[in-house]
Formats: structure tokens, sequence, C-alpha cells
């Protein structure tokens, strides 16, 4: 699904969509507030719940399991393992992070907008740069485009069960 409006991500220098590589946008509608939508997002340890190709995500630093600004973790998604830092933490609205491997670096946000009673609109977008994204354009953008619309897809329907269990005690 495409946006509705324009971006309304704040990009980072050198991550912006003009010059990117590779820039996916995608979008879906949800039932749920955005408080539900956020629940589920600023959790990495329940993405494998609606995303599964979000895997092996561990912390590294900062607060966990619910990200905050500067919190760095490491996954693999897409094959490729990857470590990224939260760079945009506004919680029901905004949660972003950059982040790199494998030849690549990359800006991912989300943007959470309530639309109305019972609809609220999930957008996500990233950018990447890199000869191994250069390299591999032709398969990853469509791959992209295609599980990340599953990503805002899934947590969209997840949020609308309510929000996620609270984190086990360690």
């Amino acid at each position: 699904m495409a946006p509705e409006t324009a971006s309304r991500v704040r990009w980072p220098a050198g991550h912006e969509p003009e010059g990117a590589d590779i820039h996916a946008v995608n979008a879906a509608t949800s039932a749920a507030a955005p408080a539900e939508a956020w629940a589920w997002i600023a959790r990495p340890d329940m993405w494998g719940r609606f995303y599964t190709n979000a895997r092996l995500i561990r912390p590294q630093a900062g607060s966990w399991p619910q990200l905050q600004a500067g919190t760095r973790f490491r996954w693999m998604t897409f094959g490729a393992i990857v470590t990224t830092t939260v760079t945009e933490y506004e919680p029901f609205e905004r949660l972003a992070w950059t982040g790199g491997g494998l030849g690549a670096v990359g800006h991912h946000a989300w943007v959470i907008e309530e639309r109305g009673p019972g609809e609220t609109l999930i957008t996500t977008e990233e950018t990447q740069r890199g000869a191994a994204v250069r390299l591999l354009r032709p398969v990853l953008a469509p791959a992209m485009a295609h599980w990340h619309q599953r990503w805002v897809d899934g947590l969209a329907r997840v949020a609308e069960s309510g929000p996620p269990p609270a984190p086990s005690a360690r």
C-alpha cells in the first residue's frame, strides 16, 4: 500500500531518499490505537510473532527489551547480520534506527498516526546505500518491498489483539 502523504520521516544526513540505492515505503491501516502498535514495534523481542524476516535479535547496549533512543541491537534480516542503533524515539509516534552490515548502511523509520477513532496509519520507510545494495538491487528492492509490507501488515494485525505480553524477568 502506498502512503497517502509525503514522507514524514526525519531523515538523518546521508540517509535521505534522494540518491539512495533503495528506498522502500510501506503502509497499512489498523483498527488498533497508536499505543498498541507502538507497544509491539518498540519491542524487538516480539517481532518474530508477526514478522518472520527478523531473527536472532540480540541486545548490544541500552534499554532492552523496550527500545529507547540509543539502544543498539544486532539481528538477522534478509539473510544478513545487521547492527542497528535507535536514533529516533517518540512514543506512540516515531521510531527509527540506523544500521549496517555486509557492505550496506541504512536508515529505517516507523511513523504511527491516528487518523480517527479506530483508524491508525502505520508507515515504514527505509533507505539503503552501499556496494552490496547496488549489486543486489534487482533482487533486494522487490524483496524489501514485499517483506516490509508483510511486516507492516503483521504489525497492524497483531496490534489489534492488544499489547504484547510483559517482558519476562531474567
